[in-house]
C-alpha cells in the first residue's frame, strides 16, 4: 500500500468492533480532501512528523483530536490488513493508480475513498453490461438474465452486477459458466464470498473480481445496499434492469438515480409482456427497451446505436482530489513516496515526542502487532483463545508466537500448549 492509501484507510476504514473513534464518512473525507488541496498537501503528509503544524489549520467542522485519534490506529490497521490478505483480499484507495478511473469519472466526489476486493483488479476497468433486478424474480426474468449473460460471454462483454440472490447472481454465474467474465459489486459479506465454492474457481481463473466499498466483514445493511447501486452503474457501459418493483426496492432506486444523473449510463429494461410494471414505469422515466433476442454478435452495438465498437473509455487516471486527469504520472502502488515512512507510520501513545504526530513506525507487521500480543499475554493463554481474542487467523498467530518465543519475548509451555510474555 502507498502511504497515501495507508492514511486514507486510517481515516476512513473500520478495523473491528473495538473502534472507539468513528471513521470519517464520505462527505467528511471529501471536506478534508478539499482542505488538503487548498494547503497543498497529500494524505501521506498526515503521517509525517511535521503533520501537527498542518492539523492546526483544519476546517472548523473537522476536529483535530478526532483526526489524530484515527491516525493512531496503525497497529489495528496492520492486524486487519493481514487478516484480509490471508483471504486474498486487497485494498485500494482513491489515491492509487489501480483505483478504477470509471468511479471517479462517473461519480466524482461520490466515489468511495476505499475499495476492498478479491480477484483481478484490472477487470474493474473493462466496463461491460450491468444486469440488475429483484431478488424474487419470476422464472421468465431469470431465464432472460441467463440468456443475456451467455450472449455477453460469447461476445467478450463482462457482466457487472451486485452478487445478490436473484437476478444479480443468476447473471453473474451464467456468464462465468459460459466462460465469460464478471464484476460483483457487493454490499456485504466480501470475506465470506472470498471463500465461497461458487466463486472460488472463477477468481482463481482470473475471470471474476468481487469488490466492495464496505469492510470485508460487513453484514447486510439496507443503506449499504442502496449506496452500492451507483457503483454498479459506474463500472459498466450500459445497464439492463430485468425486473423492478414500481416505486420501491433497491433496483428501482438505483435505476431512477442513474436516469436522473447527468451523463448517466444508458439504462435499458426487459420489455416482455410478463415483465413487472416497474419496468414499464422506468421506460416512462427515460429508460430504453432492451432489444429482444436473438442478439447476434453485436449486442453492445445495438445498445449504443452507433457502431460495433464499445463506448470510448478514458485511460488516464484522475487526481485524488479532482475529477480532471492528473498532470503527472499516477503514484506507483508498489513504490513508497520519498520522505514518507516505510511501513505503518503509527502513533503509540506516550512514546512519541509531544510535537510529533507520528514517528517512524515498525518495519514489519510482526513488530506492529507484538506490543498488542505482549499486552494480552499477561497470563498464560492457549493460542486458540488468544487468536479469538485478537480476531486473527490462528495459523498467522502461530507464526508470530513462534518468532516471539525464538526472540525470547514470550514463554511457551506444553500440556496444554500455552504462552505468556517473558518477565
Amino acid at each position: 500500500m502507498t502511504n497515501d492509501a495507508k492514511a486514507i484507510l486510517l481515516l476512513c476504514g473500520r478495523f473491528g468492533k473495538d473502534d472507539t473513534v468513528k471513521p470519517l464518512a464520505l462527505k467528511e473525507y471529501n471536506r478534508l480532501a478539499d482542505w488538503m488541496l487548498d494547503v497543498h498537501i497529500r494524505p501521506a503528509n498526515l503521517l509525517e512528523a511535521s503533520a501537527a503544524q498542518h492539523l492546526e489549520k483544519l476546517p472548523r467542522d473537522i476536529q483535530k483530536e478526532r483526526v489524530i485519534s484515527l491516525l493512531k490506529r496503525g497497529a489495528a490497521m496492520a492486524l486487519a490488513v493481514d487478516k484480509w490478505a490471508g483471504a486474498g483480499i486487497w485494498v485500494v484507495c482513491r489515491s492509487d493508480a489501480d483505483y478504477p478511473a470509471r468511479l471517479k469519472q462517473h461519480l466524482k466526489k461520490q466515489a468511495p475513498p476505499i475499495l476492498y476486493g478479491i480477484g483481478p483488479i484490472e477487470l474493474l476497468q473493462t466496463g461491460g453490461l450491468a444486469v440488475v433486478g429483484s431478488r424474487n424474480v419470476d422464472q421468465a426474468g431469470e431465464q432472460f438474465a441467463r440468456q443475456v449473460a451467455c450472449a455477453c460471454a460469447e461476445q467478450g462483454v463482462a457482466i457487472v452486477s451486485g452478487g445478490a440472490r436473484g437476478v444479480d447472481q443468476t447473471a453473474m454465474l451464467a456468464s462465468l459458466d459460459a466462460g465469460g467474465t464478471a464484476v460483483g459489486v457487493l454490499a456485504d459479506g466480501l470475506f465470506k464470498a472470498s471463500v465461497s465454492k461458487k466463486f472460488r474457481d472463477s477468481i482463481r481463473e482470473r475471470r471474476l473480481v468481487l469488490v466492495s466499498a464496505f469492510i470485508p466483514e460487513a453484514r447486510f445493511n439496507v443503506g449499504n445496499a442502496m449506496g452500492r447501486n451507483k457503483h454498479i452503474y459506474a463500472l459498466a457501459d450500459f445497464a439492463l434492469v430485468v425486473s423492478a418493483e414500481h416505486g420501491k426496492g433497491g433496483t428501482w432506486a438505483g435505476a431512477t438515480e442513474e436516469l436522473k444523473r447527468p451523463n448517466g449510463r444508458p439504462v435499458f429494461v426487459r420489455n416482455e409482456p410478463t415483465a413487472p410494471k416497474g419496468n414499464r414505469a422506468l421506460i416512462k422515466l427515460g429508460a430504453g427497451a432492451f432489444p429482444p433476442p436473438p442478439w447476434g454478435s453485436g449486442l453492445l452495438a445495438a445498445l449504443s446505436g452507433k457502431s460495433a465498437k464499445k463506448p470510448p473509455r478514458t485511460e488516464k487516471q484522475l487526481s485524488i482530489f479532482s475529477d480532471t486527469p492528473a498532470a503527472s504520472a499516477p503514484l506507483s502502488v508498489n513504490e513508497p513516496e520519498a520522505g514518507c515512512p516505510d511501513i505503518h507510520s503509527e502513533i503509540v501513545e506516550g512514546q512519541q515526542h509531544e510535537s510529533q504526530l507520528v514517528e517512524v513506525g515498525p518495519k514489519s507487521v510482526f513488530e506492529a502487532v507484538l506490543p498488542i500480543i505482549l499486552e494480552t499475554l499477561k497470563t498464560w493463554q492457549k493460542p486458540a483463545d488468544l487468536a479469538e481474542r485478537l480476531n486473527i487467523r490462528k495459523p498467522q498467530l502461530d507464526d508470530w508466537l513462534k518468532r516471539a518465543v525464538d526472540e525470547g519475548k514470550i514463554m511457551r509451555r506444553i500440556r496444554p500448549v500455552q504462552y505468556k510474555r517473558s518477565q
